[in-house]
């Protein structure tokens, strides 16, 4: 079968997708551009449904019973592209002034294939467990999807999901353009992840819109940026020049492994400050500053200070940070971590969740967050 309505070829782009350039490179800046997230005619049903059978996705061949409650019938690429038309109940509705139906279309069916492969790799597993598939757009998907599952259960369901998370999506990226707080085009905002916090400038809609959905620069948004490049060649976005003091706060948390790293931005005639550490002198546009913070929670403050010493504003990052494997927070590793491990065994989690012990690694619970217990464990 000919697939089209693809884009053009990525390959020819030559760009390293890689975490470290993603990272080194502030490809967050932007994650891919406005014109390509909300495109909903971007592909057809047979489009959609050609990409699945071409990626091995058993959504291609997938029976609409085990799609949800809502599927009526219809196949994963029926969804996908009802969803994005804003074609079904789970896609549509308003949110105080904001309303998404079939007239404004959701995201692009690009954006949702994307998102499916990012939060439960269901474009290219050939076997998903059903849990995979009712919690397959990650909405509302902390602890593996638990709380969904017993506290939202309209939620749950291939085509429940698919339905609300592009909903969702759209509902930030429309957040972004009447510039509702606090994600929204032209703001610098501090994202956190387990080794550090990063400014990530929100330089378009899109990047808006996903940092509100996932607000992290590790694994989530990587892979949406990286699949976004590679498989439909969306724009490789880039860095913030500066100029600007981020003020902006925010709360982090990781184990006792590793030191945190703070990275901001700056305006050139200003020094940032940690307690009396000059951390940054003037003439840089950006900062960045590496510590080991204490165990428990306490806020650090960084100080924007101009050459005569006059105070501009304070930047404050509150941490969590636990012993590692201390899942429930309670300053043990103990049979009561191990329950916690045992219940979410196999189950994708989110970037800062405290059951994913390795996230430099990947962001499932498996033998590895195991093998890091077994090393830390207390009894």
């Amino acid at each position: 079968m000919m697939v089209t309505g693809l884009g053009p070829i990525p390959s020819a782009r030559a760009i390293d997708t890689s975490l470290t350039s993603y990272l080194n490179n502030q490809y967050y800046n932007q994650l891919a551009p406005d014109g390509d997230f909300i495109n909903v005619n971007a592909m057809s049903v047979a489009d959609i449904q050609g990409f699945l059978a071409g990626k091995g996705s058993y959504l291609a061949v997938a029976p609409s019973s085990q799609l949800g409650d809502g599927a009526a019938g219809r196949s994963a690429a029926q969804i996908i592209y009802d969803a994005a038309k804003g074609l079904y109940d789970a896609a549509v509705g308003c949110s105080g002034s904001i309303c998404i139906n079939s007239t404004t279309g959701t995201v692009s069916p690009k954006a949702i294939l994307i998102t499916l492969q990012k939060e439960q790799s269901l474009v290219t597993n050939g076997a998903p467990s059903q849990r995979d598939l009712d919690c397959a757009m990650g909405y509302e998907g902390g602890n593996g999807c638990t709380w969904m599952f017993e506290n939202r259960p309209q939620w749950k369901g291939f085509s429940n999901q698919v339905g609300w998370a592009a909903w969702n999506l759209r509902l930030h990226y429309e957040r972004s353009v009447r510039q509702i707080e606090p994600y929204y085009m032209g703001k610098v905002v501090t994202v956190t992840d387990y080794d550090g916090a990063r400014s990530v400038y929100l330089s378009n809609h899109t990047t808006a819109a996903l940092m509100r959905y996932t607000p992290h620069t590790y694994y989530g948004n990587w892979n949406f940026w990286k699949l976004g490049v590679e498989w439909f060649g969306f724009g490789t976005g880039g860095s913030f020049g500066g100029g600007v003091n981020d003020l902006s706060s925010a709360s982090g948390r990781m184990y006792a492994s590793g030191k945190y790293t703070v990275k901001s931005y700056k305006q050139t005639d200003a020094r940032v400050y940690f307690g009396d550490t000059i951390v940054a002198e003037l003439g840089s546009g950006s900062w960045e500053y590496q510590f080991d913070p204490g165990i428990g929670t306490n806020t650090y403050n960084f100080t924007y200070k101009l050459a005569d010493g006059s105070t501009l504003g304070v930047k404050s990052i509150t941490i969590e940070k636990r012993k590692n494997g201390d899942i429930n927070g309670d300053g043990g590793v103990n049979i009561l971590d191990l329950s916690l491990i045992g219940g979410a065994w196999g189950y994708k989690t989110k970037d800062d969740d405290w059951m994913n012990l390795n996230p430099e690694v990947d962001n499932e619970v498996n033998l590895l967050d195991i093998s890091i217990f077994a090393n830390s464990w207390e009894g």
